[in-house]
């Protein structure tokens, strides 16, 4: 029995390393890019966050060598913690290195995604986002909150708010949102507790202000 029982653990644990191979073989470069949360800080095309550089046009100006380096250690090329001005923007240098999160084929593959992706982007279709959405990308509200699976987890997912909330209700929320949670404090929404730290969005344009809450809205 024990005999057994050693022979399929092995049996699992070879076809569990085989299967993940594959998995990480067969991933493709859009797939990867999100699947490890670089969309999160990154815009490629027209989707992605904004704490980090446009990754759209890099594969024209850095190797293939420098983006896998730039996975696996970014200190390589930045200091951790400093300021760095990239293209014309002034970027807080804070991502950490994927060395023991990615597996070699994975790295691979993305960075090869990265690089051929300026001279391929042409081929693809990349719909013009919503008004309403570049916005929220471009005031890094994508950093806190996620959007049918792109963004940060440190706040509520906003990708059905639209069911629940009014127009008027998430317009609050964006410019005072003390009005509704009490800062500092742990409140549960959706089943999950969350630490109220947004900040008010009062410098934002009435316009701006209105075409993000109207885009929310129509997250049902």
């Amino acid at each position: 029995m024990k005999k057994f029982i050693f022979i399929a653990s092995v049996c699992f644990t070879f076809i569990f390393f085989v299967s993940s191979n594959f998995a990480f073989a067969s991933a493709s470069g859009p797939g990867l890019f999100k699947k490890y949360y670089c969309i999160d800080c990154h815009t490629l095309g027209h989707e992605g966050g904004t704490v980090g550089p446009d990754l759209s046009n890099v594969g024209r100006t850095k190797s293939l060598s420098w983006i896998k380096a730039q996975i696996l250690n970014p200190a390589t090329h930045f200091i951790l913690g400093k300021k760095t001005d990239i293209d014309g923007k002034v970027y807080f240098a804070r991502m950490p290195g994927f060395k023991k999160t990615i597996p070699p084929s994975a790295v691979d593959k993305l960075a090869e995604y990265i690089k051929s992706f300026p001279y391929q982007r042409a081929n693809l279709a990349y719909p013009k986002p919503p008004a309403g959405l570049a916005f929220f990308r471009e005031d890094n509200c994508i950093a806190c909150h996620r959007i049918d699976g792109v963004g940060g987890k440190v706040g509520p997912d906003l990708s059905h708010i639209g069911k629940t909330k009014s127009l008027s209700w998430i317009e609050t929320q964006i410019v005072d949102p003390k009005v509704h949670f009490t800062y500092g404090v742990p409140t549960t929404i959706n089943g999950k507790t969350y630490l109220v730290i947004m900040p008010e969005f009062k410098h934002i344009s009435a316009s701006q202000l209105n075409t993000i809450a109207r885009y929310l809205k129509s997250l049902k």
